[in-house]
């Protein structure tokens, strides 16, 4: 192993244990394309071309798929630019959301499983060639064109230097915090802004991934005080044969509480809990006593 080689590791293990220091700063009135910033002296990279900016539906002009997903988690506008380091090129994409929920949202379906996750914003992942993060309502992503050592080193320093200068919040959206900690699978965090289980109607769902028993199952939560949300669900299984009851023992607001039977996902279960509509995809007999764990902690 090389000493370039031996720079890079150790400094992409600085990173991913959070000993960058971006801390969070006041959200100010800056254009996203104001974020790109001309030159990064302290690490020798400058800007190579002008920035551009594609808005709202121009998106598709940019990326040649893929825009609905975006717009369905509020796309507002992305601002691009080239950078380059000696002879190393790197491509920066600024997306900006209509809020900080949606930026995550959007990061969380893209968000490969079993990333390697880094310290940057409220969260990012290194891949091969790129690196990507959310911080408040922007989704990062720098790219570089090959996997090179001197590339995966600008990378990662370029990525640190954006991180530190943009503004806006480094916490997970609220809601994750009324999940339990134990048992968790780490980088399973995600938010649907829309179609959670494929279903249009489920809206605004936050969810964790779990592993219980070696069986891998996801919790889950959405706003839903006067019940439309369950009481739409209820009915399409009961249209497709799939309905039936909830547990016995599981602290479900009552009679606001059922099973859904799906070939793909296992058994739902899904109920009414403080104004929320909260459940456990992947349920068998056995995950119970966890369940009802989490339905009491909510308040």
């Amino acid at each position: 192993m090389n000493d370039r080689h031996n720079l890079l590791v150790v400094t992409i293990i600085a990173v991913m244990l959070g000993l960058t220091c971006g801390g969070e700063q006041p959200v100010t009135n800056q254009t996203t394309a104001g974020y790109l910033a001309a030159s990064y002296d302290a690490i020798g990279v400058g800007r190579s071309s002008p920035p551009r900016t594609f808005i709202g539906q121009d998106l598709w002009e940019y990326i040649n798929g893929g825009a609905e997903l975006y717009h369905t988690c509020g796309f507002i506008e992305v601002a691009t630019a080239d950078y380059r380091k000696d002879e190393t090129e790197i491509v920066v994409d600024l997306y900006r959301f209509d809020s900080a929920v949606n930026a995550f949202g959007l990061y969380s379906m893209l968000r490969p499983d079993e990333a390697d996750l880094v310290k940057f914003g409220v969260e990012g992942y290194v891949a091969p060639s790129k690196i990507e993060f959310v911080k408040g309502d922007l989704l990062v992503r720098v790219i570089g064109f090959d996997q090179s050592d001197e590339t995966g080193l600008a990378l990662i320093n370029l990525a640190d230097e954006i991180n530190k200068q943009l503004p806006g919040g480094t916490q997970l959206p609220p809601a994750f915090g009324l999940f339990p900690s134990d048992n968790a699978v780490r980088g399973s965090t995600r938010y649907y802004a829309a179609a959670f289980l494929g279903q249009s109607f489920l809206v605004g769902v936050y969810c964790q991934d779990y592993l219980l028993d070696t069986k891998r199952v996801t919790l889950f939560l959405c706003e839903d005080a006067g019940g439309a949300k369950l009481l739409q669900w209820s009915g399409l299984a009961e249209e497709m044969g799939a309905l039936g009851s909830a547990p016995d023992g599981l602290p479900f607001d009552i009679g606001k509480a059922f099973t859904v039977d799906n070939s793909f996902y296992g058994q739902i279960v899904v109920g009414l809990r403080a104004g929320r509509m909260v459940g456990m995809v992947g349920y068998v007999d056995g995950h119970l006593s966890f369940l009802s764990s989490w339905l009491e902690s909510m308040e």
